[in-house]
């Protein structure tokens, strides 16, 4: 038995021929690769699954992306004791 269903890989590809600007293949093939990568750096099909998962959502809805870009960008506290909100 395949991993890979038969049926959606031909949307996939019927999805790309369709797209006269070339640029679904180009994302299709920079996604494959950094899977790959992502692969040979450990991380898990969880792993990506959860990280494409939120990109698409990041992509549909503008109001979650700046409160992911507002989150990554909050500066980290410093190594000082005394700022450690935990003790």
């Amino acid at each position: 038995m395949s991993v890979f269903d038969k049926s959606g890989i031909d949307e996939i590809i019927d999805k790309v021929k369709k797209d006269k600007t070339g640029r679904m293949s180009q994302i299709m093939q920079e996604i494959m690769k950094i899977s790959e990568r992502a692969g040979k750096f450990g991380f898990t099909m969880k792993d990506l699954s959860i990280i494409v998962t939120t990109g698409w959502y990041l992509s549909q809805s503008p109001e979650l992306k700046t409160f992911f870009d507002e989150l990554i960008n909050t500066p980290l506290p410093s190594d000082d004791k005394d700022d450690d909100v935990w003790n």
